[in-house]
């Protein structure tokens, strides 16, 4: 399949004319400042915090209750565990490694407790949102273990050497040894090295050492990325902040045994100053954003699959608008800022269509003015196929009190902006410490809104919510494919490369 996300002209998206001759649309310059891609000394915090448990779930509260027996408890894990091991096995590249370290760390919140820990449904003693009670904690060193080595029982090999392996390292299931080499060596890149041996080394755990350039190669064949190794100075924020995490879970521990368990299971998080001030900014851009606005001539009451394009063309204008408002977006250099945009312009247009979505009316409604530019749910069906449906099912998925918080929504549209795997994005190590730092962001705001026990299970949710993403972008990828680019407007050609003549296939 073509890829939407190509490289964009640098001078076809800073200037776009709608290509109406009336007064409708007017230009929009994109207007990327090429001084404000100085590249600074990034000091974001790298969150890749595998140890990151500031809260050892010990937050429970009366409120939220409901009913399960052990077999609904335990087909529950089961089910998350299946929808992980699926993410893991495929490599997607929706999840890098610092968001999938933070899905599996609320995985493994949700999954290591004991069957037997469960109340039974016929005695209605209440079960918190699947997640344990303090006492349900407390498990024996048994029943850990046996869950363990449950979740542990397929092996993994090291796609380099073909040695054992505990896991993913650098974005690839690889050894110790290999997981070593390549921190040491990837910098270097391969031209670096030479092979005595013509380059057709054979790589496994024998002769693993006696080809640096060969075994290198292998790596990056795997799909390993140097640009997730960490510096110096992010390691020694790294040690800083696990060291952070483990006085608060002491501190924690001790509130416990004290007797002080009320004021520990009710507590919210308390954001930090600069938390505020991340969220104050997206908030801001998003709805200063939707202050653009453009008159339309399109169809609405018979929309043709072009119509529908072109009517997106607001919504695009606005989310370029937005990350333009966006001091971290802004630091990147112009190439890559355009990258990422065109990368990701579809899926930010679901997220965005979610925050617009109306369920009482069943309508996708303009915040700015919710008459003239309603679209009803059955105006859109006529677009095409089962698309819709499709589209109509992830919307409907997030759970109410998410649909209606918008600041949830708009962390994760941040998310989505800063995929680092996006075609032709340069600066990836950069976009994927800012991605991490928005992923930390949602997890600490939904820490500050909801109880903790409940909170650690919509943060692995939604991040599951960034996969049906892609899987949905490909299917209106698929959609646009069969678009005539003669009738949309040139900004919606550029963002979803629509400008390239189609050709027969042989």
């Amino acid at each position: 399949m073509r890829m939407i996300s190509k490289t964009m002209k640098n001078n076809d998206i800073e200037t776009v004319n709608n290509g109406n001759n009336d007064n409708s649309c007017n230009n929009i310059s994109y207007n990327i400042n090429n001084n404000n891609n100085n590249h600074e000394n990034h000091n974001d915090n790298n969150n890749d915090d595998d140890d990151n448990n500031d809260n050892d779930g010990n937050h429970i509260t009366n409120s939220n209750k409901i009913y399960l027996n052990k077999t609904q408890c335990e087909t529950t894990r089961l089910c998350i565990l299946q929808v992980r091991e699926k993410i893991l096995n495929q490599q997607h590249s929706s999840l890098n490694p610092a968001l999938r370290a933070r899905f599996d760390e609320e995985i493994d919140r949700l999954y290591n407790v004991a069957p037997d820990s469960f109340e039974d449904s016929n005695s209605m003693e209440p079960v918190s949102n699947h997640y344990p009670s303090v006492e349900s904690r407390q498990l024996s060193a048994n029943s850990a273990e046996a869950i363990k080595s449950r979740k542990n029982k397929e092996d993994k090999y090291c796609g380099v050497c073909g040695d054992r392996a505990l896991g993913y390292n650098f974005d690839a299931i690889s050894c110790e040894s290999c997981k070593a080499f390549f921190r040491r060596n990837a910098p270097k890149g391969l031209d670096y090295f030479k092979c005595p041996y013509e380059e057709k080394c054979k790589m496994d755990v024998s002769n693993r050492r006696f080809c640096k350039k060969c075994r290198l190669r292998k790596c990056f064949e795997i799909g390993m990325r140097k640009e997730y190794i960490l510096t110096e100075e992010e390691k020694m924020r790294k040690r800083q902040r696990i060291e952070e995490n483990r006085k608060i879970r002491e501190i924690e521990k001790q509130k416990m045994q004290s007797g002080d368990v009320s004021t520990t299971q009710n507590r919210l998080r308390m954001l930090e100053s600069d938390e505020h001030s991340m969220i104050s900014e997206v908030i801001g851009a998003y709805r200063q954003s939707l202050e653009i606005s453009v008159e339309s001539s399109y169809s609405r009451n018979n929309p043709s699959v072009i119509d529908l394009v072109n009517i997106a063309e607001l919504s695009v204008r606005r989310v370029i608008d937005m990350a333009k408002k966006i001091k971290s977006f802004k630091a990147l250099s112009q190439s890559d800022q355009i990258s990422l945009l065109k990368g990701g312009s579809i899926e930010l247009l679901i997220i965005r269509s979610v925050i617009n979505f109306d369920r009482d009316k069943q309508q996708f409604l303009d915040p700015y003015d919710k008459d003239s530019n309603a679209m009803t749910t059955e105006q859109l069906k006529l677009g095409e196929g089962t698309l819709f449906d499709d589209h109509m099912k992830f919307v409907k998925s997030l759970a109410v009190d998410l649909r209606a918080d918008e600041t949830v929504l708009i962390i994760l549209l941040v998310i989505s902006l800063f995929s680092p795997d996006r075609p032709n994005v340069i600066d990836k190590s950069y976009v994927w410490r800012e991605q991490d730092k928005y992923a930390l962001l949602l997890q600490h705001y939904l820490e500050s809104k909801f109880p903790y026990h409940l909170a650690h299970v919509m943060y692995p949710k939604l991040l599951m919510k960034l996969v049906e993403i892609r899987n949905l972008n490909e299917e209106h990828s698929q959609v646009l494919l069969k678009v005539n680019p003669e009738g949309i407007q040139p900004l919606m050609k550029e963002v979803l490369d629509l400008n390239l003549p189609k050709t027969n296939n042989k």
